[in-house]
């Protein structure tokens, strides 16, 4: 009765053994076939990785496409001896980007116009005068941002017209 014993052991492992075989099989299966749907195979069937003149070609072609330029004005005036000195900056943050401003004797001097992600400084009216402006325009052409600046009581006031 033993070794009855022992046979009947022996065939429930191997048994065992083979289905945790099986269910292995089928788990790394079901395993390669998500892997596979997702676009990277295990077995190298995905992309491969760039030459050093495909990097190139790529980044020459990307920075063509999109230039976005600062620009830092400063608008000159005259001043007069009995002309109060220069005002405290003001800066205007917009849609198509940043203008630091300031009263100084005779109008308001543009200090700096930084265009935002996507937008260029289209145009800077440097006339000497009291509303010189900033115009940005978005690197499509379709949105054009103009601030105009007027002193007021010593300080830059902006207006803004976005189209």
């Amino acid at each position: 009765m033993r070794g009855d014993t022992h046979g009947v052991r022996r065939g429930r492992i191997t048994t065992g053994v083979l289905l945790w075989l099986v269910a292995a099989a089928a788990a790394t299966g079901v395993g390669m076939t998500a892997v596979s749907a997702i676009g990277t195979d295990i077995f190298g069937a995905g992309r491969s990785p760039l030459s050093q003149s495909e990097v190139d070609e790529r980044l020459r072609a990307r920075s063509t496409a999109s230039t976005t330029t600062t620009t830092t004005t400063t608008t000159t005036t005259t001043t007069t001896p009995s002309a109060p000195t220069a005002g405290r900056p003001r800066t205007v943050s917009t849609a198509g980007g940043t203008v630091i401003a300031r009263c100084v004797p005779g109008g308001v001097r543009v200090v700096s116009a930084v265009p935002a992600q996507g937008f260029r400084v289209d145009a800077e009216d440097d006339v000497v005068d009291d509303h010189p402006s900033v115009t940005f325009e978005s690197e499509s052409g379709d949105r054009e941002v103009e601030v105009r600046f007027r002193c007021v009581d010593g300080l830059p006031r902006p207006e803004i017209d976005a189209d």
